[in-house]
């Protein structure tokens, strides 16, 4: 099992090693650019290919890209669609510059009192152009949604629909948010629930196409729709909860990367939080906090 954090890139992509390693990282997640705006430095190869070494020294792996959050590649408006497929079309190119395993998305909203078969239809449209624009075949991995404001992926069918209606489904994956999934109504707090809802993703995307689990805890109830992540055992999923997520036989093969809130400090108390739930025969080995 490999247990990692989303990184931050602040001051460039040469912090991100050094970061991930004094987390206790062995896989990880991060941006190429702010989250939060359309402009983005530019990558350079030279300096992409020593991120990738440097990863590699470190057996950190698999690495994966998230895409900006300003992206709606199932909105009704025109112009922002379009800029949104561009915007993931680079993004899928600049991934494939730092040796990524893919680049994970969310699927967008339809807007107040759109529909959600539209916004479907878009996100799908979406996703055809943008892998033909970036012309690669890295991958791009859906991520479910917690249900609020008419995002799509908040079941499992919708994100079924997108890959279904797909030109390139073999170059679609998927994505499991623990706190997204609880907050929509998806039971995997408990073993029996859990057991449940992997059965349902196996039988409707195939066992193959599920990647990378988000591990975080919801602050919100169940079923809320409402997204907040939070501390590992500390929010509504809680220890248990996670412990039966953690040593689910069907996840022991697939990297966690958790995106829980706060400072380093945080990140580390979750670290040992995620790694206590571990039981001790399938517990990872804890590799060095030094470079």
């Amino acid at each position: 099992m490999r247990l990692g954090f989303h990184i931050s890139i602040a001051g460039g992509i040469s912090k991100v090693v050094p970061r991930a390693v004094q987390r206790r990282c062995t896989t990880l997640q991060m941006f190429t650019s702010s989250p939060v705006q359309w402009q983005r430095p530019l990558l350079e190869p030279d300096e992409c290919q020593q991120f990738a070494e440097q990863l590699a020294a470190r057996d950190i792996r698999p690495h994966f890209v998230h895409a900006v959050y300003l992206l709606n590649i199932a909105s009704p408006d025109r112009q922002l669609w379009q800029r949104s497929v561009d915007h993931l079309a680079e993004e899928l190119r600049r991934a494939e510059l730092l040796a990524a395993a893919g680049v994970v998305l969310h699927l967008g909203s339809g807007g107040a009192g759109g529909s959600v078969n539209d916004a479907i239809n878009r996100g799908a449209r979406a996703l055809n152009v943008a892998r033909e624009q970036a012309e690669t075949s890295l991958p791009l991995i859906l991520e479910n949604s917690a249900g609020a404001g008419n995002t799509v992926g908040s079941t499992i069918p919708q994100i079924a629909d997108i890959v279904g209606q797909s030109q390139y489904p073999e170059h679609l994956q998927v994505c499991l948010d623990t706190a997204h999934a609880f907050a929509a109504g998806w039971p995997l707090h408990h073993r029996e629930g859990l057991d449940k809802v992997l059965e349902e993703l196996d039988t409707t995307f195939g066992p193959q196409r599920l990647v990378l689990i988000h591990a975080n805890d919801s602050r919100a109830a169940f079923a809320s729709r409402v997204d907040r992540h939070w501390h590992i055992g500390q929010g509504k999923i809680g220890r248990e909860g996670f412990r039966a997520i953690v040593n689910h036989p069907r996840l022991r093969d697939i990297p966690f990367i958790m995106e829980t809130p706060g400072t380093e400090a945080d990140d580390l108390r979750n670290m040992r939080a995620i790694r206590r739930l571990i039981n001790k025969e399938i517990q990872p080995p804890l590799p060095p906090a030094r470079l």
